[in-house]
Order: C-alpha cells, then sequence, then structure tokens
C-alpha cells in the first residue's frame, strides 16, 4: 500500500483549465502582436505610409485571447484525459495552427492568391513542425509560457500607453505651436456625405422626401445645382477637395495614397491659426495611410470601439468576410453590417467632443466624412422602410457585395428594394445632421461656421447597367450636392445653376474667410456666383473635368472602359472611355443619360469641342 501511494504522489499532475489560461494568453497576446507588427512590415516593404494606432495594440491581442479561448474552452476538458505531455504537444498544436492560420489570412499580396483550404493545410503544416520542436523540451516550454505570459502582458500594456501618450502630447505641442489666429475668424466645416447623389435628395427635386433638413440649410446659404466631383470613387475626390487639384495632378490610385506634393486645406489653415481636426467613418479609402491626414492635428480614423475589438482579429474579419460580404456567418447570424462602419451618431459624438476641448479664441477647421449611404445599405429601423420594402436586402447583399455589373436575371423589384434602403440611409444622414447642427446652434457655433457640405461621388441603380461606383463617369456617379453656408458673408437662399467642380473648394474657402495666400490653391473660388464684381469674370466652365483611371480601382470589372474623362460643358456633358468610344448627353434635356448624341450633328460638335479642352488641360 505504501508502495502504491508513492507511485500515486510522483504521477504528473493532469493538464488543468488554468494550465491552458496561460497558453491561450501566450499564444493569444503573440499572435495579436504578430497582427499589428506584419502589416507594419509590409507596408514598410511595399513603400506606403505605416502607422500604428495605440489601441490596436492592445485590441488585436485582446482579440486574438478570444479566439483562443474558445478553442481552449473546447479542447481543455479533453487534455484532462490524457498525460501532460501529450496534453502541451496537443494544446500547442492546435493553438498554434489557429495563430498560423490567423497569419496567414492577413491582407498580404504575396499570399492573396492562396485558397483558403491551402492556408489551412500550411498552418496546420507549421504548427506540427513548431510541436515538433516543443516536444524535446515539454516540461520546460510549459515552464517558459507560464514565465513570459506576464511579461507579453506588461509589452502590450507599455507600448499602448506610451504610443497613446506620444499622440496625446503631439497634438498639444502642435496646437501650442500654432501662429495667431485673426480675431473673430470664421471656423471651417467641411462635411462629405460619402456616397450620396444629388439625383437622390429632396433637396434637388427628387420625389422622395429624404433630405428635408438639408433643404431648409440650403435656403440659409448657396446651393449648386450641378456640382460635379472629379472621380467616382472616395480617395481622389477627397484629395481634390483637400488640394485642389485633379485626378491626373494628385496621382492617388488604390496602392497610392496622396503624396507631400501640393499643400493641402488643413496645412494652410494650420499656417493661420487653425486648430485641424479630421473625424471619418470611411476607413477602406480615407485612413491616416491614405494620406489625408496631412495637416490636421488630431484624425480619427480607426477609433476603440466594441465593433473594432472584435474585427481586430483577421479570423474574424474573415468568417464575416471583407467590409460587409455576405458569408456563411453573416447569413446565420442575419448580420450584415459593416463592422468597421462608424454611424453618424458616432462621428458627431467625437466632433462635438473635439471642439468642446478647443482653447478658447482658436478658430477650428474640422473635416467629417459620413459613411452611412454606402453599401450594405443599412439603416436604423425607423428608416429602413420609410420609402418601402427592404426585404431583398440580404439576397442583394449576397448577390451583388462590392459587383458593379447587375446579373442579367436582375429584377426591378431588386433595384426597387436597394434604392428605398438607399433613400431610407440618406434621410437618416438628413435627420443626423439636424442633430448635430442642432448641438452647434445651442454652443453658439454655426453662424460663426463656415459649412461646406458635399459629397465625394455618387451611385448607380442599373441606369447603366451598374450597382455602385467607381466603373464610369455617367452623371449619376459624379453629380453631387453642394451648399455653402456662412450668415453675413455668404447670402441666403441663391441656387446656382452652372455646373461647377469639387476641385474650387479650397480656393473658395481662403477668399471666403478672407485669409492671405491668394494662388496658393488653383481653381477660382465660387464666391463668383453671388459676388457682384466678380460675375463678370470668366467662369471658366471648362475645368468641370472628372477622371477615372483604370489603375486607380484595383478589383477591375467587366464594365471598366480603362481610363476614362468626363467633361461638362454648359448642358452637356461629354465622356471619353479607355476603350475609345464617346457619348454625350444634354444634361437639361436628358439629366438621366439615357440618350447618348455622340452620333448626332450637336453631339459630335460638343464631342469635338470637349476633346480640344481635355487635351488643353492636360497638357
Amino acid at each position: 500500500m505504501k508502495e502504491t501511494k508513492q507511485i500515486h504522489n510522483n504521477a504528473e499532475p493532469r493538464f488543468k483549465p488554468w494550465d491552458m489560461l496561460y497558453f491561450v494568453m501566450w499564444f493569444g497576446v503573440l499572435s495579436g502582436l504578430a497582427e499589428v507588427v506584419l502589416p507594419q512590415m509590409n507596408q514598410l516593404i511595399g513603400g506606403r505610409n505605416v502607422f500604428l494606432r495605440s489601441h490596436t495594440i492592445w485590441m488585436s491581442p485582446l482579440a486574438n485571447v478570444a479566439v483562443l479561448g474558445i478553442v481552449g474552452l473546447i479542447l481543455s476538458p479533453l487534455l484532462q484525459r490524457v498525460s501532460r505531455p501529450m496534453a502541451v504537444r496537443v494544446a500547442s498544436i492546435v493553438l498554434a495552427s489557429v495563430v498560423f492560420l490567423n497569419t496567414l489570412v492577413l491582407e498580404f499580396a504575396r499570399l492573396s492568391g492562396i485558397h483558403f483550404a491551402a492556408k489551412v493545410v500550411l498552418a496546420v503544416g507549421l504548427a506540427v513542425v513548431l510541436q515538433r520542436l516543443i516536444a524535446r523540451w515539454a516540461h520546460g516550454f510549459e515552464r517558459f509560457v507560464r514565465r513570459t505570459t506576464i511579461g507579453l502582458v506588461l509589452l502590450v500594456l507599455v507600448l499602448t500607453i506610451t504610443i497613446s501618450g506620444y499622440r496625446h502630447f503631439q497634438e498639444r505641442g502642435i496646437i501650442s505651436d500654432l501662429p495667431d489666429s485673426r480675431p473673430s475668424a470664421s471656423n471651417v466645416l467641411l462635411i462629405v456625405l460619402d456616397t450620396v447623389r444629388a439625383e437622390s435628395m429632396s433637396l434637388y427635386g427628387y420625389e422622395r422626401q429624404t433630405t428635408p433638413y438639408l433643404k431648409s440649410l440650403a435656403e440659409q446659404g448657396v446651393n449648386f445645382e450641378w456640382a460635379i466631383a472629379t472621380s467616382s470613387w472616395t480617395l481622389p475626390t477627397h484629395a481634390s477637395l483637400f488640394t485642389g487639384r485633379f485626378n491626373y495632378e494628385n496621382l492617388t490610385s488604390y496602392y497610392e495614397p496622396l503624396d507631400s506634393t501640393y499643400p493641402t486645406l488643413a496645412e494652410v489653415l494650420s499656417k493661420h491659426g487653425y486648430v485641424t481636426g479630421g473625424f471619418v467613418a470611411n476607413n477602406a479609402f480615407c485612413r491616416v495611410e491614405h494620406g489625408l491626414a496631412r495637416g490636421f492635428s488630431h484624425y480619427e480614423d480607426y477609433v476603440a470601439s466594441v465593433k473594432e475589438l472584435v474585427r481586430s482579429s483577421s479570423l474574424i474579419r474573415f468568417a464575416f468576410g471583407d467590409a460587409c460580404g455576405a458569408t456563411w456567418v453573416r447569413r446565420m447570424l442575419g448580420y450584415y453590417e459593416r463592422l468597421d462602419r462608424k454611424p453618424a451618431p458616432r462621428i458627431a459624438k467625437d466632433f462635438l467632443r473635439w471642439i468642446d476641448r478647443i482653447p478658447n479664441g482658436r478658430p477650428f477647421f474640422a473635416f467629417l466624412n459620413f459613411f452611412d449611404a454606402h453599401q450594405p445599405y443599412l439603416p436604423p429601423v425607423d428608416f429602413a422602410r420609410k420609402f418601402g420594402h427592404t426585404d431583398l436586402l440580404g439576397k442583394y447583399l449576397t448577390r451583388y457585395d462590392h459587383k458593379p455589373c447587375l446579373p442579367s436575371n436582375t429584377t426591378t423589384e431588386e433595384i426597387e428594394s436597394i434604392q428605398n434602403a438607399y433613400d431610407g440611409s440618406i434621410a437618416y444622414l438628413d435627420y443626423s445632421l439636424k442633430r448635430l447642427f442642432d448641438e452647434l446652434e445651442q454652443r453658439n457655433l454655426l453662424d460663426r461656421t463656415l459649412v461646406i457640405l458635399v459629397s465625394d461621388h455618387g451611385e448607380e441603380f442599373g441606369d447603366h447597367s451598374i450597382i455602385g461606383h467607381a466603373t464610369d463617369l455617367h452623371i449619376q456617379s459624379i453629380r453631387v450636392p453642394l451648399i455653402l453656408r456662412l450668415p453675413g458673408i455668404v447670402p441666403t437662399a441663391i441656387t446656382v445653376q452652372e455646373p461647377v467642380t469639387l476641385r474650387d473648394i479650397p480656393a473658395t474657402v481662403i477668399d471666403v474667410l478672407g485669409l492671405s495666400g491668394d494662388g496658393l490653391f488653383p481653381g477660382q473660388s465660387l464666391s463668383r456666383y453671388w459676388i457682384e464684381s466678380k460675375m463678370e469674370e470668366p467662369e471658366n466652365e471648362a475645368l468641370v473635368l472628372s477622371e477615372l483611371s483604370r489603375a486607380s480601382w484595383a478589383h477591375g470589372t467587366p464594365v471598366a472602359k480603362g481610363d476614362m474623362k468626363s467633361l461638362v460643358t454648359g448642358n452637356m456633358h461629354y465622356i471619353r472611355n479607355g476603350d475609345g468610344t464617346e457619348e454625350v448627353y444634354d444634361l437639361h434635356e436628358d439629366p438621366v443619360e439615357h440618350n447618348d448624341l455622340i452620333q448626332m450633328s450637336r453631339g459630335a460638335e460638343a464631342a469635338a469641342k470637349a476633346r480640344h479642352i481635355i487635351e488643353e488641360i492636360l497638357n
């Protein structure tokens, strides 16, 4: 009996749940740190901008610990039935397989063409190789995991605090170094309603009451009926809004951010003593890495939130599809929202919190990008069915997500369902903007702020066999809202019918504010449409140019026609496709562009004129 008792006392203890916890934390934190570091290295190798966010440093490890924790909960009861060395080996293989798979599904260009099943096999293979190394040192490895787990957690906390503190003191330093501003200088608020086309706004005659508040806002300032974006997708248009340059000058593309060749509006206003802040919801093309943050003392793209925590693991992002893909996980959960979407109230809240911290006497320049009308169109319940049924929305997400070509069997009912949801999204934006402007009025800021409300591009719903944007330059994709408001300087109740380009906005801001630096931004101030002394100046209508480069959009589509140019002169809209074909539309007679006039004499004449103007601009 004594001998039996001695053997039992010397038996190795089983692998307990708290032992699994150490392994989960160790592998999870390392996986999270890899998810932070590897994309930075990938960007450095590719020569792109690198920006490390403090919340990412702790969110990625935490998200990966949660993913591995689920695996650990399933695995732990089974491992208690086997010997401790075997449990260590099995736990290492399983957890390492998940870690390697998580790393392999990161968006690296060199791995993007590998099938997911192949990545699974590769991840398991790498884990087996690692386990063989661990097997030679099983007891030592377990002690190593226990002793270093706390150190890894502390490393994450130190890095988070260090980078967060650096950003905080950097922002304070920038503000303290600003030059004095002019007494009673007006604030500037640039609001971009991402993907909102003018055609779907009651402000511009749409039969559905999608924008009643914006209509009242427009009556308090100047409203432009035919504002034309410089491109039909986000980054190049935003680049033009900030620099006053056309796309061929900025050279932005899917892989190329806005570079430092030309000054931005934020940089110029900073030199005049403005505190600058950017708050963006479009994290696909408005991130810091895209170059749009240049000149801003404060810029918020990704921020700490529950949804951001959830998407901080590559495996979770993969399971939910890129952005809003209708994967089986989404269908099972009935959840189609983008994990990276920040709704309008969040943008407004972050902006208001920021202006409440601005030192007294300092004017601000704020850039707000709202993303609520972008795919997938999922407004809150009160707005989802405001204009009709949206029962086919799930089917739409499955069939059309990021696929601009309409399938040949698309029904009218499907298109109506999609557009109902889109219109509801615009109505939700209108409601949210009213609440934001009410808050500004309560702070006595609204009437001291130059408000510029605009969109970066429009959207198509089968108008030219297209759904979405960034594939052509038809009017539905480039005609956007534009409102200017500043009591006492910008007149009220004026509607401008002439076509104008968004490229003129930086020059307009400098002019309306009365700041020095005339000629710093190209283009002409839009004040020429309401100041009598400027009305006689040449309107230079020839510069209402839009562009879409084949290189600017990486996804490529069967309907894309290569590098495209578009020119609006008077009521004529000319489009030159990359395949050499041309189109001409009369926007007065045919505002939805159903009748191509290129084969008619007046269409051919308009095309010849536009061709000559474009060559002059480009040369």
